[in-house]
């Protein structure tokens, strides 16, 4: 019974200490994140000096209540080292652990920043206390946190598959659909995202040509019957260009024109712009239109990734 409330009484001490440290912590951040925006670095190293110093009074002065528990606190001196002890793994810890993390999008927000800190600050009491079992017991967590925070960190930091680029852009696997390039064009990936996908077709010393990839509704420009942009500042022609493509063709300060072909729910259009157009180039590409291979697709994994 006698060693069952001693473990509560050092539990409660422990949970107190991380309550500190969590306040502690949230405290220090936003001192240091003002200071480091201004425009001084001398100001900015003085206030973290003038707050580690101000912190560890505080941990000095709640070192009393930790006399029952660790010997170190209960004589004046060894309160000072205690407090700089418990301080200096704290902070260290949670420096070391948001330098590892921001990568992964964990510890860089404040708000769990805050806990972590004073779960740090915990450990680093517990390690005071003087029963050997709990020392080697709060060098196993604190050596398991690393372990996984440093585990998180590389995983983060290791290039994504094209499983997990797709899923973290919600980007729709039905849209990755490409042409065969025609002879002398190459295939270049532009991008893609929650409904739209790009690739281009570049052939040297012609102009390229581009597919774009759509779910429908995603043109906001105004159109007639026939589904032929309304121009504006510009004429545009539209014309059943057959096998049900649309032939659009602007002239004006930007002269180009568009392919168009409604399939499978999608509407894929070739851009041709530059003079001359290689419009047989584009209905083949319409014409041969398929599911992008995962090798085509892994210029994606270049792109930023939604974290």
């Amino acid at each position: 019974m006698v060693k069952k409330t001693e473990a509560w009484r050092i539990a409660v001490h422990l949970a107190a200490v991380g309550a500190v440290g969590c306040a502690l912590t949230a405290a220090q951040f936003q001192v240091v994140l003002v200071a480091f925006f201004g425009d001084s670095m001398l100001v900015a190293i003085a206030v973290f000096i003038v707050v580690a110093a101000l912190v560890v009074s505080l941990l000095a002065g709640f070192a009393v209540a930790a006399a029952p528990f660790a010997p170190l606190a209960r004589r004046k001196r060894g309160r000072w080292v205690w407090a700089a002890g418990v301080y200096a793994f704290g902070t260290v810890a949670t420096m070391g652990a948001a330098a590892l993390e921001p990568s992964s999008g964990g510890l860089s927000h404040s708000l769990l920043l805050f806990p972590w800190g004073g779960a740090c600050y915990a450990l680093a009491a517990a390690f005071f206390l003087p029963s050997t079992r709990t020392r080697l017991a709060t060098l196993g967590v604190t050596v398991a946190l690393a372990a996984g925070i440093g585990y998180d960190a590389w995983a983060a930091a290791q290039p994504p598959t094209l499983d997990a680029w797709l899923t973290a852009n919600r980007v729709d696997r039905a849209l990755l659909r490409v042409g065969e390039p025609p002879t002398g064009y190459t295939l270049r990936i532009n991008g893609a995202a929650e409904h739209t996908f790009g690739a281009g077709y570049e052939r040297p010393g012609v102009p390229g040509l581009h597919l774009a990839v759509e779910h429908p509704g995603q043109d906001t420009r105004r159109t007639d019957a026939n589904g032929c942009p309304v121009p504006i500042g510009e004429t545009i022609q539209c014309t059943d260009d057959g096998n049900g493509r649309q032939l659009i063709t602007h002239k004006g300060p930007y002269e180009r024109q568009e392919l168009r072909l409604r399939q499978a729910g999608l509407i894929h259009t070739v851009t041709l712009a530059g003079h001359p157009a290689d419009l047989p180039a584009a209905r083949q590409i319409l014409a041969t239109l398929r599911p992008a291979t995962d090798a085509e697709l892994t210029p994606l994994l270049n792109l930023p990734m939604r974290r």
